[in-house]
């Protein structure tokens, strides 16, 4: 005999307003990330205002509800909450919304507790978190009914139907995008190239909503390293135009951090049904930011998210390229294969694997889960069946991940190669000089200057120096010195060239004191035993 307890919501009050402004992306590592996401975004006003609001349903005793509508201003997301449980298994929860005075059909809401971070989040309480429905759009609604009822005879306190109006801007019909990268033809196996993804810039995220929650969550969480792929579904409808996507994310993101009490977006990427992907969660498209999608199993891996209930329909084929791209550029920038296994929180999974892979979950619906055998031979297919690169040949070279830790920032391109950045040291590689390693203090200097700056790229491995106790490393422009005494500094350009033909550290200048700096006419730069001057006019050096 099924034992129900219900609670039904009576609307009376008038929806809140809280203005979410864009803000700029600032990815958080040093050098930034090259996603190439629009660094200025314009304060675009909204057509219709955003606002919040949470508002508690009444309780009932036994299996009587009480039944009753009111009208309130528009809206276009509706969840339901209440206190963290154990198990919200026993949870059902179900709404209906009126659209133009007239009310639509009882509609069931998905509960799904694991999509969410590992424990609590920020400066939050474990208790303080809040479980919940999946949010589910509805367009532009004016009334709701909800009714929460558990199927184990407890009764569920506190509950709360929240509604969200994320606004409506004109960049919404034409959000930009990060540039695609092209594949050029070149003798060396290229990682497969970022694909373009609107930012967060482009769908309007309000960057100091990440504040909510503490100050804690304002500076993104990063994981080890990407090891593997959950693929999702947002659980929502299926029935949404091109325009209402950045609204309908920006209703994901307000009701993961106001209404679940969560950092920021749970998902890291998004993919819509007309094949656009979608940055999620802050900290930088390329680095393994941690995410809250896959819970136990959000570390090492990323979560791609799917915007539909792929239990009622299959996922587009636009849909299901664009995921085969992300997951690719993902997996291939990390040295992943899409056919292999993994080990994560001790269950072996494949590196492309559904969220129902992790538990009993319905997650990412049946129609999804039935094409993930296409998406890992996709994957597979655009990776050109193979992870090896120059970089990862040298990773090799230096004893594999156990003995320089695993890819942190994955492959990625510079202005004239790539590079990757491991636990222990960086590689960087380029057609003219090859693949070379930066390591220790080298390796803390060379990423403020950049494979890009004045030194280039390395174009050997650190060695002994002709010092006692000193150390250097070539690059193509100059080197790097270092020695206990004189400490580290860079040798460029000209001064550079005629501090090699002297014999460098071992002729009768010694190491370098200080860097390159400016004077009158020239450059100068100071060593143990004098001092090289270049002049911009004559292209000369001068030894004092």
């Amino acid at each position: 005999m099924r034992v129900t307890k219900s609670l039904r919501l009576t609307l009376t009050a008038v929806v809140g307003l809280a203005v979410l402004v864009p803000l700029v992306h600032v990815p958080w590592i040093d050098p930034a990330p090259a996603d190439a996401v629009p660094r200025a975004v314009p304060r675009s006003a909204y057509d219709v205002e955003p606002s919040y609001r949470e508002l508690p349903l009444r309780q009932a005793t036994g299996t009587k509800v009480s039944s009753a509508s009111a009208r309130t201003e528009s809206f276009g997301m509706v969840g339901v909450t209440w206190p963290a449980r154990a198990s919200s298994a026993d949870v059902e929860a179900k709404i209906r919304v009126r659209r133009n005075g007239t009310w639509a059909a009882w509609e069931r809401l998905t509960v799904e507790d694991d999509h969410g971070p590992d424990g609590a989040e920020g400066n939050q309480r474990p208790d303080a978190r809040r479980s919940g429905t999946e949010p589910t759009w509805v367009g532009t609604a004016d009334g709701v009914e909800a009714a929460v009822t558990t199927t184990d005879g407890t009764t569920v306190q506190d509950a709360k139907v929240v509604l969200i109006q994320p606004g409506f801007r004109a960049a919404d019909n034409d959000p930009p995008t990060t540039p695609e990268q092209p594949i050029v033809p070149e003798a060396s196996r290229a990682p497969y190239a970022m694909p373009r993804i609107v930012g967060r810039p482009g769908w309007g995220a309000d960057e100091k909503l990440r504040s909510h929650n503490g100050a804690a969550c304002a500076k993104p969480k990063f994981t080890s390293t990407v090891q593997a792929a959950f693929v999702h579904h947002t659980a929502d409808t299926n029935n949404y135009t091109s325009a209402q996507v950045p609204a309908m994310i920006r209703g994901m993101y307000t009701y993961h951090v106001k209404s679940r009490g969560w950092c920021d977006l749970g998902y890291n990427f998004l993919v819509d049904k007309f094949g656009r992907a979608w940055e999620g969660r802050y900290g930088g498209m390329q680095l393994p930011v941690l995410g809250a999608h896959t819970g136990s199993f959000n570390a090492n891996s990323f979560g791609v998210s799917l915007i539909g209930n792929f239990d009622k329909v299959a996922p587009t084929a636009k849909m299901m390229e664009m995921t085969a791209r992300i997951v690719a550029w993902k997996l291939d920038a990390n040295y992943r294969s899409p056919l292999a296994t993994v080990i994560l929180d001790g269950s072996k999974l494949g590196t492309v694997s559904g969220h129902r892979d992790t538990k009993a979950t319905a997650c990412p619906g049946k129609n999804l889960y039935s094409k993930l055998g296409w998406l890992r031979q996709r994957v597979n297919a655009l990776m050109g069946k193979s992870v090896s690169t120059e970089i990862y040949r040298r990773a090799q070279q230096h004893g594999g991940y156990r003995a320089i830790g695993q890819p942190f920032w994955g492959e990625h391109p510079t202005r004239t190669g790539r590079a990757t950045y491991f636990g222990a040291l960086d590689i960087y590689w380029s057609a003219r000089t090859g693949a070379w390693s930066v390591r220790g203090g080298f390796k803390a200097q060379f990423r403020k200057i950049g494979p890009d700056g004045f030194l280039g790229m390395p174009t050997g491995e650190q060695r002994n120096g002709k010092i006692g106790g000193s150390r250097k490393q070539p690059f193509r422009n100059g080197a790097l010195y270092w020695s206990p005494k004189t400490g580290m500094f860079p040798v460029a350009g000209l001064i550079s060239r005629t501090y090699g033909a002297l014999g460098a550290e071992g002729s009768r200048l010694g190491l370098p004191t200080s860097g390159i700096y400016k004077v009158n006419g020239g450059q100068q730069q100071r060593f143990q035993h004098g001092t090289l001057t270049s002049s911009t006019r004559t292209q000369k050096v001068y030894i004092s």
